[in-house]
């Protein structure tokens, strides 16, 4: 089975494809990272050099996979970061063409615009999100800040952001930082919702200094990696969840800046099979 992944790639670290690239492989998928923007390190550090992809370059990119035939074998899609609108607009047309003869295909977005209540994206990539998105994604990943700005107005809570967003189109979400619109949440949160429920999983949080990058592009891979109609999605919200808290607590013991995704590998796949209250790492699941 096959995914391809379009999303900002770096040199050193775990941020976009360099987090989902290696993740879906541990999972067991063939992996076909196409870069958004190439650059030594992610932008939490004090530099960083590279460049964003052309649009017209990427969809050479499309063009040469489908003439060796790895668009006709997908089994799902992930995007992440894009760095201009012309690159998402160069994206979204490929998704509607895969979209067109595979109408069944997983194709799972993370609409990476901002975190904790600024915007680090041009205005137009927003509307791109909010008008070319809906049609096209089986799954949003995006975080409480992002899902926000999806639904185009301020909500009062969870359940009025899950009401807007499929007002608008967005068939089904995994909203990451949940708990900033549940506070009676003592630790972490990540909402869920779909046409059959609505979930909130609330996992153990665990502390850092400075948080590492790469944590919401790990949750959209493992969605990506995990995307099965047929199994619930709170469940599979569970099994995130609890890699997710293994890899942090991983990372935390390392003393590592950057996510232990390659030396936490063990950790954080077992935790996928044991995504339950007892394990600890869960803490409630509630239907929202």
């Amino acid at each position: 089975m096959t995914i391809l992944t379009i999303s900002s790639q770096v040199l050193f670290g775990h941020v976009g494809n360099s987090v989902a690239d290696f993740a879906l492989r541990r999972l067991g998928f063939e992996v076909v990272a196409v870069p958004t923007v190439i650059l030594s390190n992610h932008k939490g550090y004090p530099d960083a050099v590279g460049e964003a992809t052309p649009p017209a370059l990427l969809w050479d990119h499309f063009e040469a996979l489908g003439r060796r035939g790895v668009l006709d074998r997908l089994s799902a899609v992930q995007t992440g970061f894009f760095a201009s609108p012309a690159q998402a607009k160069t994206v979204f047309d490929l998704l509607d063409a895969l979209r067109s003869s595979k109408p069944d295909l997983p194709i799972i977005i993370d609409p990476v615009m901002g975190d904790k209540g600024r915007l680090y994206v041009e205005t137009g990539l927003v509307e791109l999100f909010q008008n070319a998105a809906p049609e096209l994604a089986s799954l949003i990943t995006p975080n409480a800040f992002e899902a926000e700005i999806l639904a185009g107005r301020p909500v009062s809570g969870l359940e009025d952001l899950r009401s807007q967003l499929q007002a608008i189109g967005f068939s089904a979400g995994l909203v990451t930082s949940a708990e900033a619109m549940a506070p009676d949440i003592s630790g972490r949160g990540v909402f869920c919702f779909d046409a059959a429920e609505t979930t909130l999983v609330e996992h153990r949080g665990v502390a850092f200094e400075r948080e590492p990058n790469g944590v919401g592009d790990f949750i959209a891979a493992l969605s990506t990696g995990l995307y099965a109609p047929g199994q619930g999605l709170p469940q599979r919200t569970a099994r995130i969840c609890a890699a997710l808290v293994r890899l942090l607590e991983r990372t935390q013991a390392l003393g590592l800046g950057e996510l232990a995704l390659v030396q936490a590998q063990a950790d954080w796949t077992a935790a996928l099979d044991q995504a339950d209250e007892a394990s600890g790492t869960i803490t409630r699941v509630t239907k929202a």
